[in-house]
């Protein structure tokens, strides 16, 4: 079988709703295969499927990285989630998105969760745009000592004159 059979195979099965090992099978291999397509499916999966599928669908959506924009609307929603291995696949997902993911990350840096305002740290640090330096300047003054530490981290992974300007009011 040829990977582009691979792939038709794996797009089929999840269209079809086969059984979860099925499925499971199916968003792995459409995530490594970076099959853009496939996002609207992985983007419903991700919002309505069982724990184990929304991480599945969200790491395959970190793997076809920007072009799953379409999906930061649901991405940004599941960072919510209480269960922290889903966040950290969000996370990773939102990183690999890239710059398109900074107005949602930064929204969230002023969610009432201290687990998202975490979350959202590490993603604008590790994407390093200088758009995200306000909402992390006031992130340095959170009541969350993580959420603080996170903010500094990323400013100085920013490392524009803007960022260390944050950091030396702080």
């Amino acid at each position: 079988m040829t990977f582009n059979d691979k792939v038709a195979a794996a797009w089929r099965a999840l269209q079809n709703g086969e059984d979860a090992e099925a499925r499971a099978a199916a968003i792995v291999c459409l995530g490594e295969a970076r099959y853009a397509p496939a996002v609207p499916r992985l983007t419903e999966l991700l919002r309505q499927a069982d724990p184990g599928t929304r991480y599945l669908a969200a790491k395959a959506l970190g793997q076809i990285g920007d072009e799953a924009e379409a999906a930061l609307p649901a991405l940004l929603d599941a960072l919510r989630d209480h269960d922290m291995f889903l966040r950290a696949a969000i996370t990773g997902a939102l990183i690999k998105i890239g710059p398109p993911s900074v107005p949602g990350l930064t929204r969230a840096l002023f969610d009432p969760s201290s687990a998202v305002k975490r979350a959202a740290c590490k993603a604008l640090g590790r994407i390093g745009s200088a758009r995200a330096v306000p909402a992390l300047k006031f992130s340095l003054r959170d009541g969350n000592g993580g959420v603080r530490k996170l903010a500094r981290e990323a400013l100085e992974r920013i490392d524009s004159p803007a960022a260390r300007a944050a950091l030396e009011d702080s």
